[in-house]
C-alpha cells in the first residue's frame, strides 16, 4: 500500500490554466480516469454539479486514444435514415451478442450528442447546409459525420477547452495501481510516472474511461520498479470486484498499413475504402466486399494470405493491397486529396502518392471489445464504481462498426458523468474516514 501523503506536487508539462498541484485532490467527489472523450465527457456532466472532480491520466492529456481517432461519427441524421437503421445495423455487426438496451440508447442518443458536440464547439464538415455523410463497412445508409480525416484531434481540441473551463483538475503522467473499496468511499493508489512519487487519494465514485486492454507491444513503459506491469481499466476493475466480461476479445482493423514500413501498424481509414479503394490480392484481383463488416474483411485478408495469394515483404511481412488509386479514378481528379488531406500529406512525406501507388495493408489488433459489464447507468457490479467506453461490455457485440467508438465514449461518458455525481451527493466521503 502506497502512503497518503499531506502534500504531492506533481512536474507535469500542463496546458494553461490546469493545475499543475494535487494536494487538495487527496479528497474527491468523482474521480476520473482517463482523459479521452468518455472521461472529458463525464467530467463535464459531472462538474456542473459538483466542485472536487479529478481527472488521471497515464499519459499527457491529449495523447488519448479518442484524439488519434481518424474517421468520424455516427448519427442517424440524414433523410432517409432513421436510429431504427442505425440500431440494426449495429446488432447485426455485433452478431446479436450485444446489450440491445445499451444499443437503444447508444442510437438514440446520437442525433442529440452530435448537436451536444456541436455546443462544444466542434465543426461537422457540411455540403451547403447539410452534414457531410459517408458510408463505411456494415453501414445500411451513409451515416458518418467528420471533422476532415482528422476528427479525433479535432473533437478533443475543444472537450480540451471544456474541462479546462469548467476546473477539473487534470493529473497527467498519473498510473492508477489499484482501488480499494472502503466503507462509504474507495481508496486510490497512484504513482506519478516522471518521478516515482506514489500517493493515495480517497474518493466517493471512480468512472473507469482508460481504454481497453492494453496489448504488449503497448506497455514499454509502463513497468513499475519491480517489474510488474501497470494495470489497466479492465485489470483495475477486476481487482476491485467488478465483474468483467470477455476480456481477450479484440476487434481488428482490416487494414493496418504494412508498407511504407515507418508507417507500419497504423490503420487506413475506412471512409478510405467507402470512397473506393478496393482491396486486391497479388494476383491484382478483388475478394472481398469492402464494406461489409470489419470482422469479414479481416476473415477475408487473412484467408487470401493463408491461400498464398498475398505480397511478402523483404522483412517477412504479409498483406495485400488497398487500392487507393482507384478514389480518383472513380470520383475525379483531387477526390483523394481534398477528401484524406492528413492521410494523403503524410503518406506522401514518405514518397508515396496514393493517388498512384497502392498501399500493403493487413489487419491488426484494434480496439477491445470485451470490459467491464455496466448496466444503462454505466454502474458497474460494484457500488460507486462506474465505466464507460472502450474500457466496457455490451455495445458493440462480437464486432464494432465505425463511428460508434467515437458516439459511444460520448452518449456513455455523459451518462457516467451524471451518474456518479448523484451518487457522490448522495455518499459523499465521510468526514475523517480512514482505510480499513
Amino acid at each position: 500500500m502506497i502512503p497518503a501523503l499531506s502534500r504531492v506536487q506533481s512536474a507535469l508539462s500542463e496546458p494553461p490554466g490546469f493545475n499543475r498541484h494535487i494536494e487538495n485532490a487527496l479528497v474527491s467527489d468523482v474521480l476520473i480516469i482517463g482523459s479521452g472523450g468518455a472521461g472529458c465527457a463525464a467530467a463535464h456532466e459531472a462538474s456542473q454539479r459538483l466542485g472536487r472532480v479529478v481527472m488521471l491520466t497515464r499519459g499527457g492529456f491529449l495523447e488519448s486514444k479518442t484524439a488519434r481517432a481518424q474517421g468520424g461519427i455516427q448519427a442517424a441524421v440524414g433523410d432517409a435514415d432513421t436510429t431504427s437503421r442505425h440500431f440494426a445495423d449495429t446488432m447485426a455487426a455485433g452478431e446479436n451478442a450485444n446489450d440491445s438496451e445499451l444499443v437503444q440508447i447508444l442510437t438514440s442518443s446520437a442525433s442529440n450528442t452530435i448537436d451536444w458536440l456541436e455546443q462544444q464547439g466542434v465543426r461537422f464538415d457540411r455540403e451547403g447546409a447539410d452534414y457531410r455523410l459517408q458510408a463505411a463497412g456494415g453501414l445500411s445508409m451513409p451515416r458518418i459525420l467528420s471533422c476532415g480525416d482528422v476528427s479525433g484531434n479535432r473533437i478533443m481540441a475543444q472537450m480540451a477547452e471544456m474541462v479546462k473551463n469548467d476546473g477539473v483538475r487534470v493529473v497527467e503522467h498519473a498510473a492508477v495501481l489499484s482501488i480499494r473499496p472502503q466503507r462509504g468511499f474507495f481508496a486510490v493508489d497512484v504513482l506519478t510516472l516522471q518521478d516515482g512519487a506514489g500517493y493515495s487519494l480517497r474518493t466517493a465514485a471512480i468512472i473507469i474511461a482508460a481504454g481497453g486492454v492494453i496489448p504488449s507491444e503497448k506497455r514499454a513503459g509502463l513497468e513499475l520498479p519491480g517489474g510488474e506491469q501497470i494495470p489497466d481499466g479492465l485489470q483495475l476493475a477486476a481487482a476491485a470486484g467488478a465483474e468483467v466480461v470477455n476480456p481477450d476479445l479484440m476487434q481488428y482493423h482490416p487494414t493496418g498499413i504494412v508498407l511504407p514500413k515507418s508507417l507500419r501498424r497504423k490503420p487506413v481509414p475506412e471512409v478510405v475504402r467507402a470512397a473506393g479503394a478496393e482491396l486486391l490480392n497479388s494476383e491484382m484481383k478483388p475478394f472481398v466486399d469492402a464494406l461489409t463488416t470489419r470482422r469479414k474483411v479481416c476473415d477475408a485478408i487473412v484467408n487470401e494470405c493463408q491461400q498464398g495469394r498475398c505480397v511478402t515483404t523483404e522483412d517477412g511481412r504479409k498483406g495485400v493491397w488497398l487500392d487507393t488509386p482507384a478514389i480518383d479514378q472513380k470520383q475525379g481528379a483531387g477526390h483523394t486529396a481534398q477528401s484524406f488531406p492528413a492521410f494523403y500529406r503524410e503518406m506522401l512525406e514518405l514518397g508515396h502518392d496514393i493517388t498512384r501507388q497502392l498501399v500493403l495493408v493487413y489487419p491488426l489488433a484494434h480496439y477491445s471489445l470485451g470490459g467491464i459489464r455496466i448496466d444503462a447507468n454505466t454502474r458497474t457490479t460494484v457500488r460507486g464504481l462506474f465505466a464507460a467506453g472502450e474500457a466496457t461490455w455490451g455495445v458493440h457485440g462480437k464486432d464494432r462498426l465505425m463511428g460508434n467508438s467515437l458516439l459511444d465514449i460520448f452518449v456513455f461518458g455523459r451518462i457516467a458523468g451524471q451518474q456518479a455525481a448523484c451518487y457522490a451527493e448522495k455518499h459523499p466521503v465521510p468526514a475523517g474516514s480512514t482505510e480499513r
